[in-house]
């Protein structure tokens, strides 16, 4: 009796701390709202030079060759896809690292790691306030896509692709931990996140199928969590597949997931155990 009364406050607590750095982050970000306007508008001139470039090619917005490889001649859409769920990527990987490092400029980094609270959950705070930031911006730039371009959502498309896109931000949270370990030993994550955004940028189908990467390309795009994402989005908005009958890249998906997941709990818990023995936590 007592064990499970403690469990459901540990629980309570640990929630609760979850709740309270998701505020704080909301808040900050909230503080400065031409953040939204920027997120939400900008990122739809990343792909119209694509689009240009589309027409400039194939002399048009649909490509039959462009279908061959990719499943559908709908460049455009194939494109705005592409775009969408990448901002997830971009938002994920730096925000996170970004507010440990921000933690640390206003010098309350010590105070953080000496509450009496497992800090991964005060890492998941942050990581649920920059998804939720993420899709704020997605959900702006998908309706405006719809309006420009014609992409036609029902509620039976929407559901599912939802249910992907938690997939992809759980693995990303993994990814996210990582470099939340990073930042307590060297301080700076930001060159590590630049690096692994190119890399899913170039070796996931954003802008293009993964089909037309050479062979060894596609083994490491096939490591990539937001590869499957696209993939499996892709063919149930632009080509009408059932979720159903793409199990293997669920499962795929689920399976990286598990791993980044681990990876980043493991080697927070490592890293934050290090610096605390090194006295380096709180170094600039």
């Amino acid at each position: 009796m007592t064990q499970t009364v403690y469990e459901n406050s540990s629980l309570q607590s640990n929630l609760f701390v979850v709740w309270s750095e998701f505020k704080k982050n909301m808040k900050f970000l909230t503080a400065y709202p031409v953040i939204f306007v920027f997120w939400a508008v900008f990122p739809i001139f990343w792909f119209i030079p694509f689009i240009l470039q589309g027409q400039a090619f194939v002399g048009g917005l649909e490509s039959p060759s462009f279908g061959l490889v990719a499943g559908t001649e709908e460049y455009i859409p194939f494109i705005v896809i592409g775009a969408i769920l990448n901002s997830y990527v971009n938002t994920l990987l730096y925000g996170v690292g970004e507010s440990i490092r921000r933690e640390v400029l206003q010098g309350t980094l010590d105070y953080v790691f000496a509450a009496p609270t497992n800090k991964v959950f005060v890492l998941i705070g942050k990581a649920i306030s920059e998804s939720v930031s993420s899709t704020i911006f997605a959900t702006s730039q998908l309706a405006l896509s719809v309006v420009l371009f014609g992409l036609d959502l029902t509620l039976g498309v929407v559901l599912p692709v939802f249910f992907i896109v938690i997939l992809l931000i759980m693995g990303l949270y993994g990814l996210s931990l990582v470099l939340a370990a990073v930042s307590l030993m060297y301080k700076q994550s930001h060159d590590v996140s630049e690096t692994i955004g190119y890399v899913f940028y170039v070796f996931s189908p954003v802008r293009y199928p993964i089909e037309s990467l050479p062979s060894w390309a596609q083994v490491v795009g096939k490591l990539i969590p937001l590869t499957y994402a696209l993939i499996i989005v892709r063919g149930i908005m632009l080509i009408g597949t059932p979720l159903s009958e793409m199990y293997f890249e669920v499962l795929m998906l689920l399976i990286i997931d598990a791993f980044l997941i681990f990876a980043g709990f493991y080697m927070f818990n490592w890293m934050e155990d290090k610096t605390k023995r090194s006295g380096t936590i709180s170094h600039f």
